[in-house]
C-alpha cells in the first residue's frame, strides 16, 4: 500500500498548529470549500458505557476514488509538545479507495498500531470508524480532526478540506450514560388497624404503610380510594395520604355491633395503584 504510505506522509506534514474549538457531538464544516478534495460537511463522535467510540464524517463522494483519502487525527493526550507531526498527534486513521489503516507514533514514526477494536468502512458518502477508548490510551477526553486529500501523479496534495475549518480542532470527552431508571412501582404493606379493633359509634381508621419500588423511599403523596361496606351496607370512609401511609378514616354506626366491616384501600401515584384488602367484625 505505497500511495496510502506516501499519503499518509503528506498529510502529516501539512499539518498546522492547532486552536482548541469547543464542540459537541454533531458538528458540521461548510460546503462547497475543499476543490476536488471529498468535501466534508458533517462530523460526528459517540460513545457508548463500554467506552466505544464511533465517528462519522459525511462528505459529497458517494465513493473515494484512487487519488483521494480521509484521515481523522487524534491528540489524545491533548499535548501538542507530543506525538507527531508537531501537532500532538498520537493516532492517525487514514481511509483511500483500497482500504484503511490505523497508525500511532511510536516515538519516531507513525507506525501500525495495536487496536484490536478499530474497524473502518467507507460508504455512500459516509466514513464510519469504531474503536474502543482502551485502543487509544484509554483516555476519556482528547483532540481531533478531519483532514480530506486530492493527490496528483506525483502524490502531491493538489486540493483538501479540515474540519473544523482552518488550525481548529474538536474538544471531545466521553459521556456516562446515565443508568437506566428503574420503572415506578408501589409496594403496600399489610394493614394497621387504629384502634386495633372497631368499635360501634367510634372513630376507625385503617393505615396501610406504601413505598415506592423504584427508590425504596416511602410515598409522600398519592391519592387514596376507599371502598367500605358494613354488613351488606356502605360505609363512608375518606382516604388520605401521608409520610408513606395511605389512611381510611371513618365512623363505625353505633348499630355496628356484630357486624362485619370489610374494605380495599387502592393508592395512585402518578397512574400507578396499589391495592390492600382489610376486614374486622365490630364487637
Amino acid at each position: 500500500m505505497k500511495k496510502l504510505t506516501v499519503g499518509l506522509a503528506m498529510l502529516v506534514l501539512s499539518l498546522l498548529a492547532a486552536r482548541v474549538a469547543l464542540a459537541d457531538a454533531r458538528f458540521t464544516d461548510p460546503a462547497g470549500d475543499a476543490s476536488s478534495a471529498p468535501d466534508v460537511t458533517a462530523v460526528t463522535a459517540a460513545n457508548d458505557g463500554a467506552g466505544n467510540l464511533t465517528f462519522t464524517v459525511t462528505t459529497n463522494q458517494p465513493a473515494l476514488p484512487a487519488g483521494m483519502a480521509l484521515g481523522i487525527f487524534f491528540n489524545t493526550d491533548k499535548n501538542r509538545s507530543t506525538g507527531g507531526s508537531g501537532d500532538g498527534v498520537e493516532f492517525i486513521l487514514f481511509v483511500v479507495a483500497s482500504g484503511w489503516e490505523f497508525r500511532r507514533w511510536d516515538g519516531t514514526q507513525f507506525a501500525t498500531a495495536t487496536a484490536p477494536s478499530a474497524n473502518a468502512t467507507y460508504a455512500n458518502g459516509v466514513l464510519t470508524f469504531k474503536v474502543n477508548k482502551s485502543d487509544i490510551t484509554g483516555v476519556n477526553t482528547f483532540f481531533f480532526w478531519v483532514e480530506s486529500a486530492q493527490f496528483d501523479a506525483a502524490a502531491e496534495i493538489v486540493a483538501s478540506d479540515v474540519a473544523p475549518d482552518g488550525t481548529a480542532v474538536y474538544d471531545y470527552t466521553l459521556t456516562v450514560p446515565a443508568p437506566a431508571t428503574p420503572p415506578l412501582t408501589l409496594r403496600a404493606s399489610a394493614p394497621v388497624a387504629v384502634p386495633a379493633r372497631p368499635a360501634a359509634g367510634k372513630a376507625f381508621a385503617v393505615r396501610v404503610p406504601v413505598v415506592r419500588g423504584d427508590t425504596g423511599a416511602a410515598l409522600a403523596s398519592g391519592v387514596a380510594t376507599c371502598k367500605v361496606t358494613l354488613g351488606l351496607k356502605p360505609l363512608r370512609a375518606v382516604g388520605t395520604v401521608r409520610a408513606g401511609r395511605a389512611t381510611c378514616a371513618m365512623v363505625i354506626p353505633k348499630t355496628a355491633r356484630g357486624k362485619q366491616l370489610r374494605g380495599t384501600i387502592k393508592v395512585t401515584f402518578r397512574n400507578v395503584t396499589v391495592s390492600k384488602s382489610f376486614s374486622y367484625r365490630v364487637p
